[in-house]
């Protein structure tokens, strides 16, 4: 009898640590769920560092065989601003092939935005301004940004929109003047452990000078979120079409776009909750 109430205890204990076990697990799964979320919001109050390579495998209006790379830094920076919550981000890239063979830095985009919270999740109004580098458009450019995120729908998913306008403000009177509007969908899943698929960071741009659509991708985009000690890093990879097959540069000629593309991307996470 004596043996059998320890045998009964043992298979308790058991059971209660295999529960504890699993419970663990579940709200580990939910952490990285919650993550792995606003990781994939532009809204979130989120720092940071993004390494990106985007290889362009073939191009409309150009020579067969022709392919083009680019590699971007982009950083992201909440803070706090009297009683409003703010997001900074800087962007440049920096291209290493492109059909004309040009390479080297292109314009850099810094943008603000504060973000207020609602009930279904959070938007944001602000400013995004394009910085004239050697080997870009050299023209300064400004406009308003808008973007919002509904995150309540289920548990894990984004559905959203990221709005940029960009007018020129001064520098190079002789090109066409940057008037440009880009729309980023936002659409992502956190599919739990980590996992997330969404369409990535596509951009439907519309130029107001030439009164044409530039950009019309589609994409899916497959990311994994992965610790290094305490250090969450998300890694994605993305595919994308694009449909703009023929933008028009005047005369009737048309310009060189991409047409598929495949984009890899390291972004190092410095949670601030």
């Amino acid at each position: 009898m004596k043996e059998f109430n320890m045998k009964k205890m043992s298979i308790k204990k058991t059971m209660l640590s295999l529960g504890y076990a699993l419970a663990l697990s579940v709200s580990s799964l939910y952490s990285e769920t919650d993550l792995s979320q606003k990781a994939n919001d532009p809204t979130a109050p989120l720092m940071a560092v993004q390494l990106i390579d985007n290889y362009t495998s073939d191009y409309y209006n150009s020579l067969e065989g022709e392919s083009g790379n680019s590699v971007s830094f982009r950083a992201a920076y909440p803070y706090k601003w009297g009683e409003y919550n703010h997001i900074a981000r800087i962007t440049q890239p920096y291209a290493t092939d492109s059909p004309s063979g040009d390479t080297g830095l292109a314009d850099m985009t810094l943008f603000d935005m504060t973000v207020f919270p609602a009930s279904w999740g959070r938007f944001g109004v602000g400013v995004v301004a394009g910085i004239p580098i050697e080997g870009g458009n050299k023209q300064w450019s400004l406009g308003p940004a808008f973007g919002f995120v509904n995150n309540t729908i289920t548990k894990g998913l984004n559905l959203g929109l990221f709005n940029q306008n960009l007018f020129r403000i001064a520098g190079d009177d002789v090109r066409p003047h940057t008037k440009i509007s880009s729309f980023q969908p936002i659409v992502n899943y956190s599919l739990g452990g980590g996992w997330n698929i969404g369409t990535g960071d596509i951009q439907y741009m519309y130029d107001w000078e030439s009164t044409q659509w530039v950009s019309l991708p589609i994409a899916l985009q497959v990311g994994k979120l992965h610790r290094f000690g305490k250090l969450p890093v998300m890694f994605s990879l993305q595919y994308a079409h694009n449909f703009a097959d023929k933008v028009n540069i005047g005369n009737g000629i048309f310009a060189p776009t991409p047409k598929n593309s495949l984009t890899f991307t390291a972004k190092f996470l410095f949670p601030t909750f």
